[in-house]
């Protein structure tokens, strides 16, 4: 959502200074990379995982048992309905050493 936000700023800015054509374009050319994510089936899709996805992460909140890095990093890429869920966990076990960073889940190497 935050690339379609700066996206449309940069066409707003484009279009306010007069740039060229082709410069909006290249500009709204974004959107369509991350179009298939948001069509109707991608987002079926999604709503058809998060069930179970949650209640995984859900186990993972009671027991403390670390869900791994992978499939944290899957619901997180691939639903924001499921970040605050992860972002709770994250809290709850520091010592997982999964962090967020200015919105990328990270695991430091180490």
């Amino acid at each position: 959502m935050l690339v379609e936000k700066s996206v449309s700023s940069v066409e707003v800015k484009a279009d306010h200074e007069g740039v060229r054509a082709a410069s909006r374009r290249e500009a709204s050319a974004a959107p369509v990379i991350n179009a298939e994510k948001w069509s109707h089936k991608a987002i079926v899709a999604r709503s058809n995982m998060r069930p179970v996805r949650r209640e995984k992460l859900n186990r993972a909140a009671n027991s403390g048992d670390n869900p791994g890095f992978n499939f944290l990093q899957e619901c997180w890429n691939d639903d924001p309905a499921l970040q605050i869920v992860i972002k709770k966990v994250l809290v709850k076990f520091p010592q997982w050493g999964i962090a967020i960073v200015d919105g990328v889940l990270i695991k430091p190497e180490g």
